[in-house]
């Protein structure tokens, strides 16, 4: 089912394997379309389950690697072999398989001090993101952006934001950031997204994700209906 609202498009799917699989689809098709115009793709990955499920699906999908730039909307304050790292959950369901040149993936160092890995990314963003791949947490969080932040506020592309109900640091994209790409997705999947999903579907509540323009959402029927 594909509805235009949401301020975006909504995509419904029976599993969060289908929503995967039309992510995975879609973002095929806009490789190959950003290559063909533009000469390259450059995409930023999130963590989260469904990103995961993609990640397995792309890996046997056409897609022209050599062109791609690999990007990060969020990191934690990690390194690169940490299982919790969003880079690293990439490398191994996705960037391992494919050709992508290890000189156009480009990772957040969440091993360095937060602001200034977040300052050195923001240098080396390309003038605008072609795709910025999005989900959604349970309290309506999305990148690292979490309710009663200061990074909701927060100002340029990539900041470091303290994120004290997770007593920690994360590096993250902005909403303008976010915003100022050519398209935004959103992969949302699971009962426990529902009671959140559904207030924002009916234009309630104030949650972080509702800063997102004109998302294109994938969601599975758990997150619609619990």
């Amino acid at each position: 089912m594909t509805t235009h609202n949401l301020a975006g498009i909504l995509e419904v799917f029976d599993t969060p394997q289908a929503a995967a699989a039309a992510a995975a689809r879609a973002f095929a098709q806009a490789a190959r379309e950003a290559v063909t115009t533009r000469g390259a793709f450059h995409v930023a990955l999130s963590g989260g389950s469904t990103p995961k499920l993609m990640y397995t699906e792309l890996r046997h999908l056409e897609v022209p690697w050599k062109a791609v730039h690999i990007y990060f909307s969020d990191e934690r304050t990690v390194g690169p072999n940490d299982e919790q790292s969003n880079y690293h959950t990439a490398q191994v369901g996705l960037l391992d398989h494919v050709p992508v040149p290890q000189s156009q993936i480009h990772r957040m160092e969440g091993e360095r001090d937060p602001a200034q890995a977040a300052a050195d990314y923001a240098a080396l963003l390309p003038v605008q993101l072609d795709l910025v791949l999005l989900g959604m947490g349970d309290d309506g969080h999305t990148a690292s952006l979490f309710p009663g932040t200061a990074g909701l506020q927060g100002t340029g592309r990539v900041i470091a934001n303290e994120v004290p109900q997770q007593q920690t640091w994360r590096i993250s994209f902005t909403f303008a950031e976010i915003n100022a790409a050519r398209e935004r997705w959103l992969l949302v999947t699971g009962a426990s997204k529902a009671p959140v999903f559904q207030q924002i579907a009916q234009g309630q509540g104030h949650y972080p994700v509702q800063s997102v323009e004109t998302p294109h959402w994938f969601v599975d029927k758990a997150a619609l209906e619990g």
